[in-house]
């Protein structure tokens, strides 16, 4: 968690523009009153900070590597491998690669906001689910997800 925070406070530092985005969906959605608890419907309003999040993590991922244990004999990358095959996913380097994602090494939070209501990320939309594991999966998913 301090990592991130780290490298959230960077990236708003380097991209005032998404800053200032950011700061006014705070103000909309949260107002001025810094006493009032924030509450799960203020969490799923924050469509542009959930952006900003998952754009700072896919640049700079916490997690090196995401393991996976196969349950049975399967075909990967053409081989075969029996039951019990351990596979490491190297995190970063799927973050970044241009098969999976547009203009990969740009910093770009509009990638992950409302990307049903556009075509300019018309990639992400297609590989999402599999090419972004920020909290991991299966039965050791994170339960800080949301």
């Amino acid at each position: 968690t301090a990592n991130f925070i780290c490298f959230t406070a960077y990236y708003l530092g380097h991209y005032p523009e998404v800053k200032q985005r950011l700061r006014q969906e705070f103000d909309r959605v949260l107002g001025n009153d810094l006493t009032r608890p924030i509450t799960n419907k203020d969490l799923d309003e924050l469509e542009y900070c959930d952006a900003v999040t998952k754009e700072v993590y896919r640049h700079s991922p916490i997690a090196f590597f995401v393991g996976r244990l196969n349950a049975q004999k399967d075909k990967v990358g053409g081989y075969e491998w029996p039951e019990g095959t351990t596979f490491q996913m190297l995190v970063s380097a799927l973050m970044k690669h241009k098969d999976y994602w547009t203009e990969p090494e740009k910093f770009d939070p509009d990638r992950f906001y409302r990307v049903e209501e556009s075509d300019k990320y018309l990639l992400e939309k297609k590989k999402m689910k599999n090419t972004f594991p920020i909290f991991g999966g299966g039965i050791r998913i994170c339960p800080g997800r949301k």
